[in-house]
């Protein structure tokens, strides 16, 4: 396979098939901004070459994606919102994409990270997976489109109680409820993703795309109407008291493992 390596993210091409990996496993893959920035660049990468047809998303280590990196948080709430910004267009570009686009989620997928996991065309969860939803915890609202992209794949009822309650969504719960019929061993994670990702590399490519495409009339039609409240109101949520504390908190308890 070729592949391509920044500094925590790589891009591998082989027959048809492009597996992007997010590549930070000492920090369970937390999104600082400059991975940020490398992801949206294979994401770009991987949209318009003709040769790819179907897009692989993983994590590399324990974890799939621990969300943003708040080691290193924005200072200020148009930063916060660039940032927002950012991922944004990137998971528009997942759901724009004309390839189908197989999440393969290990461990926790917090955050910023479930929002790539539900921006995908396919979940693919093995058994140790588990969506992550802490931001009312975090004194901000979700991101990266993830409160459209969780209705609409799992229903209002059901986000409602994850998102006020900064819940988490485990593999067998995400399977009975109908957002993933792909539950396996943890060790089989890889081997089921690349197995999936080739079954559809053997089918029409055109019948592919176009069912994607009408597919996602129904359930993206809405997404891009509601980002830019968002971004607004995520940058207001970030400025207030209860984000700071929060924030406060998180941050003294890495400093503390870090201590360790």
């Amino acid at each position: 396979m070729h592949t391509e390596k920044s500094k925590t993210v790589v891009l591998g091409k082989e027959d048809g098939l492009a597996t992007i990996t997010l590549s930070r496993p000492e920090k369970r893959n937390a999104l600082s901004n400059d991975m940020r920035l490398q992801f949206g660049e294979c994401i770009e990468d991987v949209a318009s070459d003709a040769a790819i047809k179907v897009v692989l998303v993983r994590g590399e280590g324990a974890a799939f994606c621990a969300g943003a990196d708040l080691e290193k948080a924005p200072d200020s709430a148009l930063e916060w919102r660039d940032r927002i910004l950012l991922a944004q267009k990137h998971h528009i570009a997942i759901a724009r994409m004309q390839k189908p686009v197989i999440a393969a989620v290990q461990g926790p997928a917090v955050g910023g990270g479930a929002s790539i996991a539900l921006a995908a065309d396919i979940l693919v969860m093995a058994e140790d997976a588990r969506l992550v939803f802490p931001f009312v915890r975090l004194g901000v609202v979700p991101d990266g489109g993830l409160s459209y992209l969780l209705q609409a794949k799992l229903g209002a009822a059901l986000s409602l109680d994850l998102l006020l309650t900064g819940g988490t969504l485990g593999a067998a719960e995400a399977r009975g409820l109908g957002l993933t019929r792909r539950v396996v061993p943890r060790h089989e994670l890889e081997a089921a993703s690349e197995a999936l990702a080739r079954e559809l590399l053997q089918l029409p490519w055109e019948a592919l795309m176009l069912t994607k495409s009408l597919c996602a009339q129904h359930w993206a039609a809405g997404l891009e109407r509601v980002l830019s409240h968002e971004a607004d109101a995520f940058a207001l949520a970030s400025s207030t008291e209860g984000h700071a504390r929060a924030l406060a908190a998180v941050r003294e308890t890495l400093r503390k493992k870090e201590e360790k």
